[in-house]
């Protein structure tokens, strides 16, 4: 038992030593089982196997949503490699080994599989009395927490746990934040109950959108640097 848990922690390591090193950091693995995490030439924060974080207050000022990023891609690597752990495996029609079922509902499976580049995810349906499978959606290789919440988003779809509509983007979010700061940095007058309602959305993008600092520089140097023009010209 001990070793099998020593075995999964390592995995978890692994495969989170590859989503961050994707994500551009250094990193550093230590004999005590967890890693350090670096960037721009500085140590930011420690990582053990059970996915808990340290971090040197010394070196993330200014840094904190790159921190919270590193966070998320942690918690969310831990959460899908111990589903992996312990979901079964899928069993299928000319379906090769190693794929397990991490969830099932109303025809519509999720399936995860490891590989030599990090963990993959896909949804299909069921077909034939449930022997076989078809028009599989694959997330990954290499997209990790992403490719994990992308794929989660399109079961909930697929199996009709949840409309489409009822499910927005990250650039959508990423959007909305922009307008609702908007709002709330004008003089336009608000009641205190939208004031709130608009301040508690916020915070509800922030804490689902990880990287949303960096999205809202790059959307806001997007329209620094769209074209101008369709104005009205006198002569």
């Amino acid at each position: 038992m001990m070793e099998s848990s020593a075995k999964a922690s390592t995995k978890y390591l692994e495969e989170l030593s590859i989503l961050l090193r994707s994500q551009g950091f250094i990193v550093h693995p230590r004999e005590t089982r967890d890693i350090d995490v670096e960037h721009d030439g500085s140590t930011l924060c420690r990582i053990n196997d059970l996915g808990n974080l340290g971090y040197f207050a010394d070196k993330i000022a200014g840094k904190e949503s790159i921190l919270d990023r590193i966070r998320e891609t942690a918690r969310s690597t831990r959460e899908y490699m111990t589903l992996l752990e312990q979901a079964p495996p899928l069993v299928a029609e000319s379906l090769s080994e190693g794929y397990q079922v991490l969830a099932e509902f109303n025809g519509t499976v999720l399936a995860g599989h490891m590989t030599r580049y990090g963990a993959q995810f896909v949804t299909w349906e069921w077909v034939h009395n449930k022997t076989a499978l078809w028009q599989g959606h694959f997330y990954g290789f290499g997209g990790g927490s992403d490719s994990y919440q992308s794929a989660k988003r399109d079961f909930a779809v697929r199996s009709g746990l949840l409309p489409s509509s009822a499910l927005f983007t990250q650039e959508q979010l990423t959007e909305v934040y922009r307008s609702i700061h908007e709002t709330l940095d004008s003089e336009y007058p608000l009641t205190d109950e939208r004031q709130k309602l608009l301040e508690s959305a916020a915070e509800q993008i922030e804490d689902f959108v990880p990287d949303l600092d960096e999205r809202v520089q790059r959307s806001n140097q997007a329209e620094l640097d769209a074209p101008r023009g369709g104005g009205m010209e006198l002569s």
